[in-house]
C-alpha cells in the first residue's frame, strides 16, 4: 500500500466516524450546560409562567390561612442558612380545622 492510500484511508475513516462521534460527543456534554444556563436566565428574567402560578397559588394560601386566624400577622423572618425548621412551629397553636 503506497504512504499516500493509507493517509487517503485513515482520513476517509476520520471523516465517517470521527465527526458524528465528535458530534456526539459534544451534543450530550454541552446540553446539560446550555440547559442550565437556559433555566437560570428564565428564573432572572422572570417569563417562566410555572413560577407566577406558585406565586398566586402562594399568595391565595396566604390569604386563607389569614382568614382563618391560623396565620401570624408579623412579616416572615429570613432563615439562617443550613437550618431546618418544620413548618407548624410559627403558626399559633388554635383548633385548626381543614380547608
Amino acid at each position: 500500500m503506497d504512504p499516500v492510500e493509507g493517509v487517503v484511508m485513515v482520513l476517509v475513516v476520520a471523516m465517517v466516524a470521527g465527526i458524528p462521534l465528535l458530534g456526539l460527543t459534544l451534543r450530550f456534554s454541552l446540553k446539560p450546560a446550555l440547559e442550565a444556563f437556559i433555566r437560570l436566565r428564565e428564573a432572572q428574567l422572570g417569563s417562566h409562567p410555572e413560577t407566577a402560578q406558585l406565586r398566586e397559588r402562594v399568595a391565595y394560601l396566604e390569604r386563607v390561612l389569614e382568614s382563618h386566624g391560623l396565620l401570624e400577622s408579623r412579616p416572615p423572618r429570613a432563615l439562617p442558612s443550613g437550618s431546618e425548621r418544620s413548618v407548624g412551629t410559627s403558626v399559633s397553636l388554635k383548633d385548626r380545622e381543614r380547608v
